[in-house]
C-alpha cells in the first residue's frame, strides 16, 4: 500500500501541557533489543522490544471479574472487516476495534457499522509507528490525525488507545494520559501475525484461546486479571475465521464477551 505519511497540524500541539511528562530520550527502533536476556529479571524498559514495557497501574491488560472476556482487533479496518462483523452479529456479542487512522479513511463505512452496531472503537495510531522512537511533538500527531479521522465519522473521538506493538514507556504514556486517554493492553495474544500463513494457523490461534480458558499462564497477565482481552488482526482472513469457533469455545467455558471499557464497567469509551 506504500508508506503511510501521517497528517501534521501545529494546532494540534496547543492546549497540551508536557509539564508532566518525564525527560526521557527518544529510543530508536532496535535499542530495545536484549539477546538471550532473562526478562524475569528486568523491571524497566531498557529490554522494551524483548521483554515489553515495564506496567503501570493505570495500564489494561485483562478484564477485571472472572469469566469476562473481551474480543479486540488490531491494525483496521481492512476489506475482511466486514466479514468479521457479521460473525459478531450473528452471536450478538460487542467487541473492541483499535483502529488505524490511515485505514478509517479508507474504509469509513465500516468504522461507523462498527460503531452503530455497539462496538467500542479504540485509537491504534494513524501509521503505526514505534511510538518511543518518535518525538513528543510527532506522537501529539500521530494521535491527533487519527482522532480527527475517527471523529469525521462517528462524531465522537476515541478515549482508549492501544499503543503499536504495545510499546510505551513512561514518556509515551505521559503524553497519552495527558492527552485524556487510557492504554489499553492485552492478556490474551494467539500471534495471528505470525502464523496466519501456515496450514497449522487454526490450530494455533484457537490454541491460544484453548490454553487462557485451561488456566496455564499466557505470559502477559501484568496485573494477574481473571478475564480476559484478547489480541487479533483484522487484516488477517485467517484469524477472522476463527471467530466462530472461538465464540463456542468460550461460551461453553462460560464467558461473557463485552468491549474492553464495558468490561471494566467505564461508560465513556468515546
Amino acid at each position: 500500500d506504500g508508506e503511510v505519511t501521517t497528517p501534521r497540524d501545529k494546532s494540534w500541539l496547543t492546549g497540551i501541557t508536557m509539564a508532566n511528562v518525564p525527560d526521557i530520550p527518544v529510543r530508536p527502533v532496535g535499542s530495545g533489543e536484549c539477546p538471550n536476556v532473562d526478562c524475569d529479571k528486568i523491571n524497566d524498559d531498557s529490554c522494551f522490544e524483548s521483554c515489553g514495557n515495564k506496567a503501570t497501574e493505570f495500564d489494561i491488560y485483562g478484564c477485571p471479574e472472572p469469566q469476562q472476556w473481551s474480543l479486540t482487533f488490531d491494525d483496521g479496518p481492512s476489506n475482511f472487516t466486514t466479514k468479521l462483523l457479521d460473525y459478531l452479529d450473528e452471536a450478538d456479542i460487542k467487541a473492541t476495534f483499535c483502529v488505524m487512522g490511515s485505514n478509517v479513511e479508507k474504509y469509513p463505512e465500516i468504522v461507523k457499522r462498527a460503531f452503530d452496531s455497539g462496538h467500542q472503537i479504540a485509537s491504534h495510531t494513524y501509521s503505526h509507528p514505534h511510538l518511543m522512537s518518535l518525538t513528543n511533538e510527532e506522537i501529539i500527531y500521530e494521535v491527533r490525525a487519527t482522532e480527527k479521522a475517527i471523529e469525521k465519522v462517528i462524531g465522537v473521538k476515541p478515549t482508549y488507545l492501544r499503543p503499536p506493538y504495545g510499546e510505551a514507556d513512561q514518556r509515551v504514556k505521559a503524553i497519552l494520559k495527558e492527552m485524556g486517554y487510557k492504554i489499553l493492553l492485552w492478556n490474551v495474544d494467539p500471534t495471528d501475525y505470525d502464523v496466519y500463513m501456515l496450514p497449522s494457523a487454526p490450530k494455533k490461534i484457537l490454541g491460544s484461546f484453548k490454553m487462557a480458558v485451561g488456566g496455564k499462564d499466557t505470559g502477559l497477565n501484568a496485573h494477574e486479571d481473571p478475564g480476559f482481552i484478547s489480541l487479533q488482526h483484522d487484516l488477517y482472513e485467517e484469524s477472522i475465521d476463527q471467530i466462530p469457533s472461538i465464540i463456542k469455545l468460550l461460551k461453553t467455558k462460560g464467558y461473557v464477551f463485552s468491549t474492553s471499557a464495558a468490561c471494566h464497567n467505564d461508560n465513556n469509551p468515546h
